[in-house]
Formats: C-alpha cells, structure tokens, sequence
C-alpha cells in the first residue's frame, strides 16, 4: 500500500532532525579537536613518559624488593665467604669449574656443583649469610 503524503513528510522531518543532530555532534567533535594538542606536541609527552617511566624502573632495578621468602622455605645456598675465598683461590690457580667443585666436595665434605663454582666465579652468586634479594626484571 503507497505512503500517503502526510507519512512521506513526517518521514522526512525524522530524516532532516536525525541529520541535524549528527552535524551538531560533527560540530562539537571538531570544536574538540581544535582544542586537542598536536602531533609534535604528543611526541613530546610521549617522550617525557617514557624517560619517567624508564626512570622509576631503573630506581626499581637497583633497589632491593625485600626478602625473596619470608618463611625461608627453599633450597638454602649452601656457599660462605670462605667457600667463595677458596672458590676464587682455585680458579686463580688455572683449575677448571669441574676441578674446584670435586677438590671442595672432597675438602669441606659438601655436595657443590659445577654451576656453583661457575656463578662464583661470574660473580652471579649471593652470599648464604646474606638476605636475598633480586633486582626486578
């Protein structure tokens, strides 16, 4: 059945008001963007972040978090100083990691492994007297 004049008109109205509204919104999205900072602008507060925020990870990094357990449950390190002392007298010595390891096995009665000696003698190794730390990522 055909629209009637009158519904084609009303139609109509609702088409114009509905596109009236959006050219409104047009309007006030671009009064927004005038106000709204520019491209060099954005770089530069990008940058500023950036330098802030690589600026508190490194003070995170090289600050202790705390004790890495609490309740000290873990695998306890095993080396003291004088483990380390010996440790790094061996190796000046010109012996290999596997040699140290099996000559402080055999001297203190302990169990220490090739790794072991290998983080001593890297300077990876945190002292058994010590609390634990770690520095973050």
């Amino acid at each position: 059945m055909p629209k009637t004049i009158e519904q084609l008109q009303v139609e109509l109205d609702r088409e114009i008001a509905y596109s009236t509204k959006l050219n409104e919104k047009i309007d006030k999205m671009r009064e927004r963007l005038k106000n709204c900072i520019t491209k060099d602008e954005h770089e530069k507060i990008i940058t500023r972040i950036q330098q802030e925020y690589e600026l508190k990870l490194s003070k995170i990094n090289n600050q202790p978090i705390g004790t890495h357990n609490a309740r000290g449950a873990g695998r306890k390190k095993i080396g003291t100083k004088e483990v380390i002392a010996r440790v790094l007298e061996l190796r000046n010595q010109g012996l290999s990691q596997a040699k140290i390891a099996d000559r402080l096995t055999q001297e203190s009665g302990i169990k220490i492994g090739r790794t072991t000696v290998g983080e001593i003698v890297r300077g990876n190794y945190i002292f058994s007297d010590e609390k634990y730390f770690f520095s973050a990522l």
